[in-house]
């Protein structure tokens, strides 16, 4: 579980779905069947697409009206704000920053709201984090990177998360190639040099190497969702600048999932600590990261084997979550993170179910929505995470984009 070094206030924990968990709670079957080859129509059709745009902005001004805090260009984490921390953790913020990059896909007046999310980025910048990860001694001193919770004067800091500081660096990539500002490339760069140092590098522990998942001394997991967004970042680092050394590391961090995390069914496994304990849930937004790491490999190298491999992972996990319900035993940002990188496949090997799959999830979810608040209801729960709406909008948005600008995605 994730907290604040000062503040006392506990952060939910992303194997145990607490506050977020799935809205239906899984009595939903997914039906993730192959669908006639008329249907792929939908995919195009401007209707639909009209429609999703609506309810994106909806969820949008939801999300804004309910969770944002315009004086500090921050979010609250919870609507209504509760007794816990003023401000989101960094996670979350992240992926309310994907929400809007992803409006700015529908709409450029979405251009100022890009700015202020990374004007409120800088709260949680450390210019030295203090880092258990690497364990080693003598280790070198941590390159900067963007703490779990606001710095001061606003807020105590957190310890630094390797995975929170990915979703940044893919916010920045995606904003750079919408936008061209150049800072929020530089950005990426940042958080891809600590993402390098969070590199295990010591021979004697079980299944050695991996990125570990945090710099805070209670744990030492390396995580495939600590090392697959990095994976994304590097290559695409690599496509932008033709530096070598962010393919060649990139490479390095996906072989090594591949080896230590990949479980019989071709899907991967959560974690594992330094005596070599693996922990076996297969959470779908692992997925999602490993096969658009995939695609982008199969991009900076020309080699269809990796794309081959892509498409086995989506066609591995779209089998897995539609039995009984299973997708909806996950995370709505989870399953936005997942479909994401599923759109991303497509742009490079089109395959209809994809889209269709999400139309149904997004359908779904949305018959979930309360129309008075416009916020994506989390019953028995009283109140709704900040991730929970984001993904709400993610989702939406997505479906609104036109299929040709899916390769912006990952």
């Amino acid at each position: 579980m994730k907290s604040s070094d000062t503040d006392n206030q506990p952060r939910p924990t992303r194997r145990s779905f607490g506050r977020s968990a799935a809205v239906l709670g899984g009595t939903v079957a997914l039906g993730l069947t192959a669908s006639p080859a008329s249907a792929a129509t939908s995919e195009t059709t401007s209707a639909s697409r009209g429609r999703n745009a609506s309810r994106a902005v909806a969820a949008y001004r939801a999300m804004q009206r309910q969770f944002y805090v315009p004086a500090q260009k921050l979010y609250h984490g919870e609507a209504p704000l509760g007794t816990g921390n003023p401000y989101s953790y960094v996670w979350p913020f992240s992926q309310a920053t994907a929400a809007t990059l992803d409006m700015l896909g529908l709409d450029s007046r979405y251009a100022g709201d890009v700015r202020d999310r990374a004007a409120g980025l800088a709260s949680y910048y450390n210019p030295t984090p203090t880092s258990h990860n690497p364990p080693s001694p003598p280790a070198p001193p941590s390159p900067p990177g963007y703490a779990s919770y606001v710095m001061p004067p606003l807020g105590g800091g957190g310890d630094v998360f390797y995975d929170d500081n990915e979703w940044l660096g893919l916010d920045g990539l995606q904003e750079y190639r919408m936008t061209g500002d150049t800072a929020a490339l530089e950005r990426a760069k940042l958080i891809f040099a600590l993402v390098r140092y969070g590199w295990d590098s010591d021979t004697t522990h079980s299944d050695p190497g991996g990125t570990y998942w945090t710099q805070a001394p209670w744990s030492h997991d390396r995580n495939t969702i600590s090392n697959g967004p990095g994976v994304e970042i590097g290559v695409r680092l690599y496509l932008l600048t033709k530096d070598t050394a962010y393919l060649e590391h990139s490479k390095r961090m996906f072989d090594w999932v591949d080896r230590y995390l990949k479980a019989p069914n071709g899907l991967y496994f959560d974690h594992v600590d330094l005596d070599g304990n693996v922990e076996k849930t297969q959470w779908s937004y692992n997925q999602g990261v490993m096969l658009g790491a995939a695609a982008l490999l199969h991009l900076a190298t020309g080699s269809k084997s990796y794309l081959d491999q892509a498409s086995r992972i989506a066609a591995a996990a779209l089998d897995l979550y539609g039995r009984g319900g299973r997708l909806y035993t996950q995370d709505v940002i989870f399953n936005a993170i997942f479909f994401k990188n599923l759109l991303f496949l497509h742009s490079i090997r089109p395959d209809g179910r994809y889209r269709r799959e999400l139309e149904k999830y997004a359908d779904t979810l949305w018959e979930a929505v309360d129309p008075s608040t416009g916020l994506l209801t989390t019953q028995p729960y009283k109140s709704v995470d900040l991730n929970v709406q984001a993904g709400l909008v993610q989702l939406q948005a997505l479906l609104a984009w036109s299929p040709r600008d899916y390769h912006l995605l990952a």
